[in-house]
């Protein structure tokens, strides 16, 4: 006799919260900016990288 033969068989157990809605779930996984002001300096950056420089 196995370890677990006296619970493998047995259905899974029931939440009795209701199911949430695929909307409200995909929200929990959404983005969302942990550094404020990261995205406008990674802006910045790219700007300052990708400007062409003019020899006058």
């Amino acid at each position: 006799m196995g370890k677990y033969d006296d619970i493998i068989n047995m259905d899974r157990p029931k939440s009795n919260r209701p199911s949430m809605s695929r909307a409200d779930r995909a929200k929990i996984f959404m983005p969302f900016a942990a550094l404020k002001g990261y995205e406008e300096a990674i802006e910045e950056k790219q700007k300052l990288t990708t400007e062409k420089m003019r020899f006058s």
